[in-house]
């Protein structure tokens, strides 16, 4: 579960979004429910993700903040020399939830 009190420090100023976004990026697909969200490949990449604040929600508890995230997938094959299948890059979207704890930073990541 990642800690995002240091971004959570920003809210409500013009810095948060930004900053947020670039952390989740960080993240990556192992940090990410990526994989879930798959609507066209097999296994989801994280090289050219973009994220953006869709969303923010606050109570006295957290924050609640959706995400929409681009990123690409591939389908994967046999992966042998003879295999006839091209390794293509596809578009894949999901939306995120983050839930986060607005006393200690700790975030839920889930997706929508």
């Amino acid at each position: 579960m990642p800690n995002f009190s240091i971004i959570l420090n920003l809210w409500p100023s013009d810095e948060f979004a930004p900053r947020l976004c670039a952390a989740v990026k960080q993240l990556g697909a192992r940090g990410l429910p990526l994989q879930k969200g798959l609507s066209q490949g097999n296994v989801a990449l994280d090289d050219d993700m973009l994220v953006r604040v869709l969303t923010v929600a606050e109570s006295e508890e957290q924050l609640q903040v959706t995400l929409g995230i681009q990123y690409t997938s591939i389908v994967t094959g046999c992966s042998c020399t003879d295999d006839p299948s091209p390794l293509n890059i596809l578009p894949e979207y999901c939306e995120t939830e983050l839930l986060i704890d607005r006393h200690t930073g700790e975030t839920e990541i889930r997706l929508r």
